[in-house]
Formats: C-alpha cells, sequence, structure tokens
C-alpha cells in the first residue's frame, strides 16, 4: 500500500508565480530537498510541476517509484507526500507494489522530512 507523509514546513518562495495551482505552492522546495537522497540511490529520474503537484519518479530493478508532493496550505505550510510503488506484471498491467523498496524509501524519505521540518504523520493508504 502507498504511504502517505503529512508535515508543516514554514517556506519562503521568490517566485509564487511559477505554479500551476496552490497545490503546487513551494513544492519545488520539498522537491529540492529530497531529490539528492533519491539521485544518490535510484535510476531512471524524472522530476516535474503538474497540475496537481509535484513529482520525482524513479525505479530502482524492475520497480518504479513515485514521490508526489502536494501543499494543502500555503500560508501555513501543510504538505503531504505521497509514496507509491508499482511492479510491471507480464501481459497484466502495472500494479501497485507493497514491496520492500516502498518500505526503505518510506523509511528514508520519513527520517529526512522530520530532520528537516520535524514531526510528521505516516499513514498507509489505499492505492488511488
Amino acid at each position: 500500500m502507498p504511504y502517505e507523509i503529512s508535515f508543516v514546513k514554514s517556506l519562503t518562495v521568490s517566485d509564487p508565480d511559477i505554479y500551476i495551482n496552490e497545490c503546487c505552492w513551494g513544492g519545488d522546495l520539498v522537491r529540492d530537498r529530497l531529490l539528492p537522497l533519491i539521485q544518490a540511490s535510484f535510476d531512471d529520474i524524472q522530476t516535474e510541476q503538474e497540475d496537481w503537484g509535484w513529482f520525482i519518479w524513479f525505479r530502482h530493478g524492475g520497480v518504479r517509484l513515485a514521490i508526489d508532493i502536494y501543499c494543502d496550505d500555503p500560508k501555513t505550510g501543510r504538505f503531504r507526500i505521497m509514496l507509491t510503488g508499482q511492479k510491471k506484471r507480464l501481459l497484466v498491467l502495472d500494479s501497485i507494489a507493497d514491496g520492500p523498496e516502498l518500505e526503505e524509501l518510506r523509511e528514508m524519505i520519513q527520517a529526512h522530512v522530520v530532520a528537516w521540518a520535524g514531526p510528521c504523520k505516516v499513514e498507509k493508504v489505499n492505492p488511488l
């Protein structure tokens, strides 16, 4: 099952006009804090802003992993990070993967968020 990590961190953005929607606000700053961790450990990394927030997508072996970043409230700096993994299945659509790769990613991201932003809430959530 995917994980959702929620936290509050007051941020100052240099150009608020770059964000497509309010849910994208500050997500690039959160992404910039996480990206060096991902670059050091994973392959095939992609990152970009979408209309729903920011993402970092990458691979670890045969597992595709994703970090999706959402801002729930720019004024208070309330953010959510969704962590998901997918495995390619032979002759079948990709399916959500709940394996050691996702658990290791959760441990890594949670520890980094706590060190940077303070306490956070971690929940397993149903796949979309």
